[in-house]
């Protein structure tokens, strides 16, 4: 079991479009919810918060702690991270309570191990479909990321599933066995997808204008 890392919030009354002002003082503005409880409106400095997300997965159990240390202290996750897309910067973000007894549902990165020599011997493309897996398990469970070892991907077309992510004890796989995780493909199989993309777009452009016209006609009776 992980052991749990700290962060430190305060409650917030700074409420709706004047968060805006929060931020510019370089405080985040973040809810806390879950566990049929009322949510409950915090904040957390910047600087701590850009630090936190540095130095640990969003998989570890945080010990929130509300008002300091001898403030009140939550087991919690974060659910989510809400960004800028211009700028990247953080905007607000969300934790769930959650109980060390009680099993949850989250989603876990798949990492990738060693080199396939369909790609490096064979000149092949390696696909990585799918980042993240769902699995349940106790939050003192849930491991930062699921290793996948593709040293077996030998021949183009090889690929590995869910079913073949190993699972640490305690873990319990949700997502559906079958789906390709990873997959090494010839490089013209990839022109031809990047080709048919590049197709479709050009052909949904094409379409628009005539959309657009329609609109007005109908729009001028």
């Amino acid at each position: 079991m992980a052991a749990k890392v700290s962060l430190e919030v305060a409650p917030r009354t700074t409420l709706g479009k004047q968060v805006k002002q929060l931020r510019r003082q370089g405080i985040i503005p973040a809810n806390l919810y879950g566990r049929k409880q009322p949510s409950q409106a915090l904040q957390v400095d910047l600087y701590t918060l850009d630090r936190f997300l540095a130095g640990h997965a969003a998989t570890r159990v945080i010990d929130l702690q509300l008002g300091g240390r001898k403030g009140e202290v939550y087991n919690a996750l974060i659910r989510h991270v809400a960004r800028s897309p211009r700028s990247g910067k953080i905007l607000h973000v969300d934790f769930l309570r959650v109980s060390m007894n009680e099993p949850i549902v989250v989603r876990v990165p798949v990492t990738l191990k060693g080199t396939a020599p369909a790609v490096a011997v064979e000149g092949g493309v390696l696909l990585h479909l799918l980042d993240t897996l769902e699995i349940e398990s106790l939050p003192g469970d849930i491991p930062e990321a699921l290793e996948l070892d593709i040293n077996g991907l030998a021949a183009i077309d090889d690929s590995l599933r869910v079913s073949d992510v190993p699972l640490p004890r305690g873990v319990t796989l949700l997502s559906p066995a079958d789906e390709p995780v990873v997959k090494v493909v010839a490089p013209r199989a990839v022109l031809a997808e990047e080709a048919a993309e590049a197709a479709a777009a050009e052909e949904k452009e094409a379409a628009a204008p005539a959309a657009e016209e329609g609109k007005s006609e109908e729009g001028s009776d």
